[in-house]
């Protein structure tokens, strides 16, 4: 009864190799002699594609490229770029519960002068992203039109900790 069992285990691991191998020497395409070549893949080719052409006479005769429409364009980036510090800097004093135009009070700016000086850093930003045409005159100008506003709303702003964000509530 004990050598019937190992018999019986030996031939199921015997077919199970002899299975393995023959599925292994079915799939190796180096054996395989009418099979197709796989076609080759030019990389260079499919990211120049995909890339922001690197030249404007060359944007003019490309496809359009998705890219993102303006970039960094955020109170804290531009903050930081108008008081020449770094983006953790105004993070660290805004979870102390500090506004943009406290932290700007301490650099010894006025709120006017620091609203100055956002709206030039995000009109350089706006006016390079219509002329590396990421966006057009258009967007650019309704941009513009709400600027005013928006940025005097972000100075009145203090980070929110995630965790007393209700969205971040998950039921716990």
């Amino acid at each position: 009864m004990k050598k019937g069992r190992i018999m019986i285990a030996a031939s199921i691991a015997l077919l199970l190799t002899i299975a393995t191998a023959a599925a292994v020497w079915h799939d190796n395409t180096a054996l395989a002699k009418n099979q197709a070549k796989s076609p080759a893949v030019n990389a260079k080719e499919i990211m120049a594609k995909f890339s922001p052409p690197k030249s404007k006479t060359e944007s003019a005769t490309s496809e359009p490229v998705r890219r993102s429409r303006l970039k960094e364009m955020n109170i804290v980036g531009e903050a930081a770029q108008a008081l020449n510090v770094m983006p953790i800097t105004i993070i660290d004093e805004m979870k102390k519960g500090k506004t943009l135009e406290q932290v700007a009070k301490a650099k010894g700016l006025t709120k006017k002068q620091f609203l100055q000086k956002l709206t030039n850093v995000e009109n350089k930003m706006i006016d390079t992203a219509v002329k590396d045409k990421t966006i057009t005159k258009e967007h650019a100008e309704a941009i513009k039109a709400g600027q005013k506003e928006r940025l005097e709303h972000g100075l009145m702003q203090t980070a929110v900790d995630v965790n007393d964000h209700q969205a971040m509530d998950m039921g716990n």
